[in-house]
Formats: C-alpha cells, sequence, structure tokens
C-alpha cells in the first residue's frame, strides 16, 4: 500500500496562485491563459516558488511594473506597463528583451548576472495626454538561497514638457531609493532567521520610506499570536486582537492608518506571513510612488520571512533526524516523534496511534489533555475518526478547519476541535511493505495552509519515522534472539550457599546480531563456599561465542577440581595456549568463614560494598590479559561479612566512546548505593537500566552476604 494524496477538498496550491494571478488584471489573465510549455520559463505549473511571489506582486501593484525573467529575461508585464507601452494589447506575453526593449537588454542582464544592484532607464512615449518620459528602475528578484532569478521593474511617468524642471530631482529620489532597496535586499539575503529578517526590516526600512517608525509582526502559521518587532521592542500579539497588525493577519488585507499604512506579507501561494506597519510623524499623501517602494519592501520582507522559514525547517528536520538516529527502542523512537516532529511544523497536541491487541488502538502521547485522551479509550481500528482511518488505509488526511471536519463526519464528536484545534492532520506511517503500522496525529490552534512545500516536508516526516521504526524493531528482534541464544551458552545451574544471595545478568550490545563473548559463572564449591567468574574474550560474533563457551567449561573445570586461585590462569593458558585475547575474574566466596578471594587478569576490579559505608574498589596485583598468563598470579583476599555487597562486571558496563573509564566506574557506584539495602534481583535491574546504552556486551553478578 501506498501513502495516499492528501484527502483535502480545497484547490491545490497550484490552482490557488492561478487564482491570484487571474486577479491581477488584464495582465494576470493573459498570461494564466497563454501556452508556456513551447517558451524558455515552461509549462506554468514548473515556476519557481520566486517567480511566483514576484509576480504575484507585479500584478497587484497599482503602478506599472514588470517583472523580466530568466536568462532570456522573458517579460511579464501588468496592466500599468500595458497601458503604457503596449495600449492596444498586440503583444502576446512571454517576449524575450531583445525582441521587446533591446536598449535596456545589457544593463539588465547585469543586474541578473549580480554585476550591478540596480539600474535606471529613461524611455520618451507618445500618450494620448501628449509625449511623456517613463523612468524604468530596476532590481534583482533572488530565490530561496539568495541566487538573481530575475529583475522587477518599476515605472513613473511624468509630462515631457515638466522634464527639465523635474529630471534633477526625480533622478536623486529614484537613486536614493535604488540605493536603499539595495541595501535592504543585500542585508535580508545575508539574514539567516525570522529574527534576523525583521531586524533588518525594522531598521533599514525607516530611512528607507521616511518613516518614523516601522514594525513587523511575524505569523507561525497555525499560531494564535504574533511576534511584533519595532517600536517599543519584542512583544506578543494575539491574532484576535484588534491592533492594525493584527487585523491584517486575521482579514490578509491592507489597513490604512491616519498617519500610515499596514500591508500584510505573502508567501508565493498568496498565505500570509506576517504584517508590515508604517508610520510617519504625520498624515501624508497617498502617492503613487510611495506605493510603489512600499510594495517592493514589503514584497522583499516576504521573500525573506519564507526563506528564513524554509531555512529554519530544514534546521528542525536536521535535529529532528540526528535524535531519531540515536534511538534503540521503540520507546524511545516514539517519544522522540511526539516531542521533535510537531516542533519541526510548529504544531500542537501530537499523538501516536499503534495497534494494540485485537482490534483495539493504543494511543501514545506526550501531555494531552486527560479529558482528550478519555475520548480515544476506546479506539478500534474500524473507527471512523481521522487517526484509525489514516492508520487502516495509509491516507493522509487533512483536515482545513473544523467545517470539513463536520461535513465529512456528520454527527461525530470532535474531540481536536473541542480543545482548540482548527487545522489537522492525520499522517500514516508505512512499514518496509508499505502497509500501516501507525498514525501521527497533530494539528494547529488557527487554519493553517499547507503549501506544496508543507506537504513534501510532511512527507520527511512521514519517512524519518517509518525508517526509525522499521529499524528498532528489527534491532529488538535480533537482541532478543541473542539474549536468547546467550542464555543457553552463559547460563549455570541453581548453585550458591543458603549464606549468599545472588543475582546475574547478561545483555548483549545494543546494536547489531552479536553474540559477542562476555560471560559469567558460578560453581558450588564444597563447606558452602561459591566459585565465581566473570569473563570477556575479544570479538564478537561466533567465533568470540566459541571462544569464550571453552574457557568457561575449562575455568570451571579447573576451579571445581580445587586448584588454588593463582594457578587457575596459568593452567589454562598450558592447556588452551595463546589463540585468544581477554580478561577474566574470579573469585572464590566463603560465607562462612567470611572472607572472599579474588584473583584478576586484566579484569575491571570488582566493588564492595559494606553497611554505612561507601562503595570501595577491591584492588588486586597486576597480571597479563587472559591468553599470555605464563605466571601464578597475585590474589587479593577481603573481609566479607554479613550485609556486605560485591558486584563483579566486565568493561561494557562502565566503557564508553565518549567518557573516561573513570567516570563510567563512578557513575556505576553513584547507581549503587541508592538501592544498596534493596534486593539483589533489585539492585542487578536498576545497574543495567541506568547503566544501559552501551556498544558492547554486559555480564554482571550481585553477591550479597545474608548473615
Amino acid at each position: 500500500m501506498t501513502r495516499s494524496a492528501t484527502v483535502d477538498p480545497r484547490p491545490p496550491d497550484d490552482t490557488r496562485w492561478r487564482e491570484l494571478l487571474s486577479c491581477g488584471g488584464r495582465a494576470g489573465r493573459r498570461i494564466v491563459g497563454h501556452d508556456w510549455a513551447a517558451t524558455p520559463l515552461g509549462p506554468l505549473d514548473s515556476w519557481p516558488q520566486s517567480l511566483r511571489t514576484a509576480l504575484t506582486i507585479c500584478l497587484h501593484t497599482p503602478t506599472p511594473a514588470a517583472v523580466w525573467w530568466g536568462p532570456e529575461l522573458v517579460l511579464l508585464p501588468n496592466d500599468g506597463y500595458l497601458a503604457l507601452f503596449d495600449p492596444a494589447g498586440r503583444e502576446s506575453p512571454g517576449r524575450p528583451g531583445t525582441a521587446v526593449w533591446p536598449d535596456a537588454v545589457p544593463a539588465l542582464t547585469e543586474v541578473l548576472t549580480a554585476a550591478r544592484v540596480t539600474c535606471r532607464h529613461e524611455r520618451d512615449v507618445d500618450a494620448g495626454t501628449g509625449r511623456r518620459r517613463l523612468v524604468c528602475s530596476s532590481g534583482p528578484i533572488v530565490d530561496a538561497l539568495g541566487r538573481p532569478g530575475g529583475v522587477f521593474t518599476t515605472v513613473t511617468d511624468t509630462p515631457a514638457a515638466d522634464v527639465p524642471a523635474q529630471r534633477a530631482g526625480d533622478r536623486r529620489r529614484a537613486l536614493r531609493q535604488a540605493e536603499g532597496l539595495a541595501r535592504l535586499a543585500g542585508a535580508l539575503s545575508a539574514a539567516g532567521n525570522r529574527a534576523a529578517v525583521t531586524e533588518v526590516v525594522t531598521t533599514v526600512t525607516p530611512a528607507l520610506v521616511g518613516a518614523a517608525q516601522v514594525r513587523v509582526a511575524v505569523a507561525t502559521a497555525g499560531a494564535l499570536d504574533l511576534t511584533v518587532v519595532g517600536g517599543d521592542g519584542p512583544s506578543r500579539l494575539a491574532v484576535a486582537d484588534d491592533e492594525p497588525l493584527a487585523r491584517v493577519v486575521r482579514e490578509e488585507t491592507p489597513v490604512p492608518l491616519p498617519d500610515g499604512v499596514c500591508l500584510p506579507l505573502r508567501d508565493g501561494g498568496g498565505a500570509v506571513l506576517g504584517a508590515l506597519e508604517v508610520r510617519w510623524s504625520g498624515p501624508v499623501a497617498d502617492e503613487e510612488a510611495r506605493r510603489t517602494l512600499l510594495d517592493a519592501v514589503a514584497g522583499l520582507c516576504s521573500q525573506a520571512l519564507r526563506r528564513a522559514e524554509l531555512t529554519g525547517s530544514a534546521r528542525a528536520m536536521a535535529e529532528f533526524a540526528a535524535r531519531l538516529s540515536v534511538t534503540r527502542s521503540t520507546a524511545e523512537a516514539i517519544e522522540v516523534i511526539l516531542d521533535a516532529a510537531p516542533m519541526a511544523l510548529g504544531a500542537a497536541l501530537p499523538g501516536l496511534a499503534m495497534r494494540d491487541e485485537g482490534r483495539r488502538l493504543r494511543l501514545w502521547h506526550g501531555e494531552l489533555p486527560s479529558g482528550l485522551v478519555a475520548t480515544f479509550d476506546d479506539l478500534t481500528i474500524d473507527d471512523p475518526r481521522p487517526i484509525a482511518r489514516a492508520l487502516r488505509t495509509g491516507e493522509r488526511i487533512i483536515l482545513r478547519n473544523r467545517a470539513e471536519f463536520a461535513a465529512r463526519h456528520p454527527g461525530l464528536p470532535d474531540p481536536a476541535g473541542e480543545y482548540g484545534m482548527v487545522t489537522t492532520v492525520a499522517l500514516p506511517l508505512l512499514d518496509a511493505s508499505r502497509r500501516p503500522i501507525a498514525a501521527l496525529g497533530f494539528g494547529w490552534p488557527r487554519e493553517r495552509p499547507l503549501h506544496d512545500d508543507d506537504l513534501a516536508l510532511l512527507d520527511t516526516i512521514a519517512d524519518l519515522c517509518e525508517q526509525t521504526l522499521e529499524r528498532v524493531r528489527l534491532a529488538a528482534a535480533e537482541h532478543n534472539l541473542v539474549t536468547r541464544l546467550a542464555g543457553r551458552l552463559r547460563a549455570s545451574d541453581t548453585v550458591g550457599s543458603p549464606g549468599l544471595e545472588l543475582a546475574t545478568r547478561y545483555q548483549p550490545a545494543m546494536s547489531g546480531l552479536h553474540l559477542g563473548g562476555d560471560w559469567y559463572d558460578l560453581v558450588d564449591l564444597d563447606e558452602g563456599r561459591l566459585g565465581v567468574v566473570v569473563g570477556d574474550v575479544v570479538g564478537h560474533q561466533v567465533e568470540a561465542a566459541a571462544d569464550m563457551a571453552q574457557l568457561r567449561t575449562v575455568v570451571n573445570t579447573l576451579i571445581r577440581s580445587g586448584v588454588p586461585l593463582a594457578e587457575v590462569f596459568p593452567r589454562l593458558t598450558g592447556l588452551l595456549g595463546a589463540g585468544f585475547l581477554g580478561t577474566c575474574l574470579a573469585m572464590v566466596v566463603d560465607p562462612v568463614a567470611g572472607v572472599a578471594q579474588v584473583a584478576r587478569v586484566g579484569h575491571p576490579h570488582p566493588v564492595l560494598l559494606r553497611p554505612g559505608q561507601p562503595p570501595e574498589t577491591v584492588w588486586t596485583g597486576h597480571s597479563l590479559p587472559l591468553g599470555l598468563v605464563r605466571d601464578p598470579v597475585p590474589v587479593t583476599t577481603v573481609a566479607f561479612g554479613p550485609g556486605d555487597l560485591l558486584v563483579a562486571y566486565t568493561d561494557g558496563l562502565v566503557e564508553r566512546r565518549d567518557q573516561a573509564y573513570e567516570t563510567g566506574v563512578a557513575a556505576l557506584h553513584e547507581v549503587i548505593v541508592p538501592v544498596r539495602d534493596q534486593p539483589v534481583e533489585v539492585i542487578a535491574d536498576t545497574i543495567l537500566s541506568k547503566l544501559s546504552g552501551s556498544d558492547d556486551d554486559q555480564a554482571l553478578v550481585v553477591i550479597r552476604h545474608a548473615g
């Protein structure tokens, strides 16, 4: 089964932006109706986001303007531009610059290739009211990566008779504005996040437009609050507030002010990213030149905010992937998914549904309200609600608002809506065979449009989650298999003196199908004594396991035969040679005599805890590693009385790649102290759980003198 297309009755983004173009007057309708497939721009639905954004701004700009796109500088004008240069409407859309205005092509090309920041041309035309002088100012259009893809041109015109008196002032004003727009565009292209973008806009724009104050409100998609920068400093503003910035975001239309204006900031699909508020020191006239300049500033700010949003999403996805990559179990993976996936989307109230027993589903969640969780207590695979349907069918279900939920599920309770969600998503997660194994649900408290980039982000999140869940599932299966095999190789018969409490553990490495060389063994001796062996053969896989089994048998036989501890390891070398390498610890614990003898060859020192005293390391004399021992090894005898605790282990318990060995030993001591008086089984379980995550095997023996 493949993940189906979005179940969403609203038009896709391509349809939405075609509608925006069509609303852009005669020029917009001509562009939408033109066959672009055979032109350098290609089909309309393949146009890049930066072109869509610039063209939308151009068509809805009340002053004459045009977009020149690509190396051929294909012309895309608005109605004002056509009224000046093509009033009869004879020229078809999409003509290259060399055919439209060859004299301007060299300068426009320099802007396109970033050889110059802006350019300015003058052109005289005959109009019904007389001859007029047109002044064309052009600047670059950059994409999400800051690369120029086209040129944006705005046109102002004056009667030719006024040119001698006005030319100098117009030229100075146009030059100042062009330089200001260039500074703004350059600073915005270097802004790496939303905070940097808003700082640039609020500090550079006032001088550019002669304003007393500029504020920017940024709307996080689907959130109920706006982040406002400028004026008295950053603040929060509710979208439902009556302030102009909030009204613009809510109503998606400009709001005139007595001393300024508030404009929406839109992405290429028309969705509102925020709002720009410009205020002067007093009332100002509504001049076309000022409106054109403000539209250009708003367009640059919109592009920069969208670029920052995409960059932030990419950074969040990288962090999400990194966190998933180190998860080792299904529970860990689900915890990361519920925490990090919504953060990458700015979503809230995440829940993950998975199959439980029979047809029942289990809902995993982080901090959902208890009332919302209760509505999913009896959730089954046949439930009509979106999260169950996504798990049952593999459909990605997007509901733009609660009216859509009610239309699709008449009479069905809507718990997500009751807890403040407006737009909701149920995202299926599939296994390697493309069958649904889980469904991730989340939402936003304000209606959120999901564009093509957002849908691609949902697919990426689903892919990462699916890969991680499959990986940890396979790892868990391998881990269980290795544990069962290791149990057959390492399990000892029930042994031990009535005066001793014993707990043994073996845990294979957490990564890969590794049947390692760690082992433990318990040997019953006469007079109530107990032999304890903990060893580690270098290597993994079958060879290490075979060496371990052979060593375990020989050491067991030597100790059972009464060979003194000092002679056990030299005898082992004499019997088996030096064809293996490892470490080993052998102890003989005598609860009646109250002593323990310890011999060690390259192995970690055991830990001894006496009642009321801190843990101490049982130090022994130095010796060569296992397999290289030829001479008797030193034997250390320590008192071992009632209540005393001995812990023997392999180095996988304390060694980590990112920390010193002594740090791992200190961590072991810290873990033991709080549970020292608990049953030995509890102590062993606590040690393994607190010191989990090793890349090596772990063997552990805990012994208490019961008195």
